[in-house]
């Protein structure tokens, strides 16, 4: 059984959310934005009993206050609502639908729902919290059911498992580890075979025991204590240096990882990145072996997992992405990791955001982008930068120049990229000029704000984008265009002039004007084109002007670009 969507209402940091999911969903955010949230609505769901129960698994810190001024006791009601449902016809085992009868909706095209909710209310008469559970029909209200098993035979059918962030190994491969416990239990072995093993340990025991007569002394004085309670009185005092029997043998099992140098260590002595993916390795192993002894041979499990990237090298963090893809079942992931991300399809992730104190959730639609178009957002941004997907605003600059010198010019009038989330993606090369960038902005809700050059390929650049406002928003709202030809002739225009021409030699400077007839905007242009040759290419010219600029102030950056920063900068704020 597939989870497909779950609806929040009023539960701690949000609103109302509806948010889609696929067999691997990976949310992606800022902090407190309802990442954890989302995870802790699910869990909380699918791992509480049935019926209506008081003090249940809400309590007063789970309801959405919408001021200072609210009470959990006045706050709305929470509701979390997860919705099952088949992709296609009959894709159900038959066990499934004939256990789920009582709750199942069936639609238009012949596939079957599941929809469960839970909801979180105050009782003022009996001023306490309570929570129920129920499960709905296709237009939202609560089935009456004859009889009460429905919800644990969904929790057996779709077994959930919630690793936090905080992942201890030693307690996850201990006797009492929800996945470990489960292949200590299935250790079996017959009686005689369990009768040599334990005689086995007895000997050996009593060797180690033996050679220590300390420890001999210890037994005998200790035996005395039957003088005083009752003890059996043939051997009234046992030393085991090791258990002697099998199954207490079995819960002392742990594993032991070697290190480069061959030496043998316990994994809760290894380092946290090490721990923590051999905890999810744990769960692999678990499923593959153990869930169908466990639940029922039809449980497909979900494993709702925190930040699995943390304390891991980047290089391995970018390899759980095709771990988590080859898990069975399915997992939903919060992260933090740009190299997490560029290892996952795009289609997986969903960008969790707040908008004027609301909710949301950006994710891709496959039918609304090409090919092509899902190719260029790969190859620019997913594969090679990550971390743009977690920005909260894009700047769309056309050319190298741009895109070298704009991140300095940010830090020199004082906007801190990093703290506004803002990224500087090029995209005059990319494939129809940048408008798969645009539309994965506002699938992603991303903000994006769009610098063009005053000449003809600008001009079309910002007819292009044109096609992706919303009704009566205005072009000028996401865009700018320079009023010079491009951002170096905006610098010559504005006190640089002195400078570039610098950067050529004096017998260029002789044979430009000549070659030219004396053409002011011919002699500019080819200057320019001789400094950034001379100095190695728009890099470096990039590179010179921002040195430039250190040595004369932010004052001297042209205040068409000044703009330009102050309103991106806000769109971060």
């Amino acid at each position: 059984m597939k989870l497909v969507e779950v609806s929040i209402e009023n539960f701690r940091g949000i609103r109302e959310l509806e948010i889609p999911l696929d067999a691997l969903t990976v949310l992606i955010g800022e902090n407190n934005v309802g990442k954890s949230t989302i995870l802790e609505a699910i869990r909380l769901v699918l791992l509480r009993g049935a019926g209506s129960k008081r003090g249940g698994q809400f309590s007063e810190y789970d309801f959405h206050l919408v001021d200072g001024n609210a009470t959990p006791q006045t706050a709305n009601p929470i509701k979390i609502i997860l919705h099952f449902a088949e992709e296609r016809e009959n894709e159900w085992p038959e066990a499934i639908v004939q256990q789920l009868q009582d709750v199942m909706q069936i639609d238009g095209t012949g596939r079957n729902h599941v929809w469960l909710q839970s909801t979180g209310t105050f009782n003022k008469d009996a001023a306490i919290f309570e929570t129920k559970s129920a499960f709905l029909n296709s237009k939202g209200a609560e089935l009456t059911l004859k009889k009460s098993t429905s919800l644990y035979l969904l929790q057996r059918f779709v077994p959930l498992f919630f690793l936090s962030a905080l992942r201890d190994a030693s307690q996850e491969f201990g006797q009492k580890g929800h996945f470990w416990s489960g292949f200590l239990k299935s250790i079996k072995l017959p009686d005689d075979k369990r009768q040599e093993i334990e005689k086995t340990l007895q000997g050996i025991n009593k060797e180690l025991i033996s050679g220590n007569e300390g420890l001999t002394k210890v037994i005998e004085k200790i035996a005395d204590a039957k003088k005083l309670v009752p003890l059996n009185g043939d051997a009234p005092v046992v030393m085991e240096a090791i258990p002697t029997q099998v199954f207490d043998m079995a819960g002392k099992i742990q594993v032991n990882l070697k290190s480069v140098s061959g030496a043998k260590l316990p994994i809760s002595r290894h380092g946290e990145g090490t721990q923590s993916l051999t905890v999810l390795l744990l769960f692999q192993a678990f499923i593959a072996v153990n869930l169908a002894e466990a639940y029922t041979p039809e449980s497909s499990p979900i494993l709702a997992l925190e930040e699995p990237e943390a304390h891991l090298h980047p290089s391995a963090v970018r390899s759980l992405g095709a771990l988590l893809e080859s898990m069975p079942g399915q997992v939903f992931v919060s992260s933090h990791s740009g190299d997490l991300v560029s290892r996952v399809p795009i289609t997986s992730i969903r960008r969790i955001y707040k908008c004027e104190d609301d909710t949301r959730v950006g994710c891709l639609d496959l039918s609304k982008f090409s090919a092509e178009e899902l190719q260029e957002i790969d190859d620019s941004i997913r594969l090679t930068r990550g971390s743009y997907l977690f920005s909260r605003s894009w700047l769309l600059v056309e050319g190298e120049t741009e895109s070298h010198i704009m991140p300095f010019l940010f830090e020199l009038m004082g906007f801190s990229q990093d703290q506004l989330s803002i990224s500087i993606l090029e995209f005059s090369q990319a494939t129809d000029k940048g408008e798969p960038f645009i539309k994965l902005a506002k699938a992603l809700g991303v903000q994006w704000f769009m610098m063009t050059d005053s000449d003809v390929a600008g001009t079309g650049y910002l007819e292009r984008a044109k096609k992706y406002l919303e009704p009566g928003e205005d072009i000028t709202a996401h865009s700018a265009r320079l009023p010079r030809l491009d951002i170096e002739h905006e610098f010559w225009y504005n006190g640089f002039d002195g400078f570039i021409k610098s950067k050529i030699t004096s017998n260029q400077a002789r044979e430009i004007t000549p070659q030219y007839k004396g053409n002011v905007a011919d002699v500019i242009r080819q200057t320019i084109r001789s400094a950034r040759k001379n100095l190695g290419g728009k890099p470096a010219l990039a590179q010179a002007l921002v040195m430039e600029i250190r040595t004369r102030g932010p004052q001297s950056i042209p205040a068409s670009i000044q703009a330009i920063i102050k309103t991106v900068s806000a769109m971060g704020a």
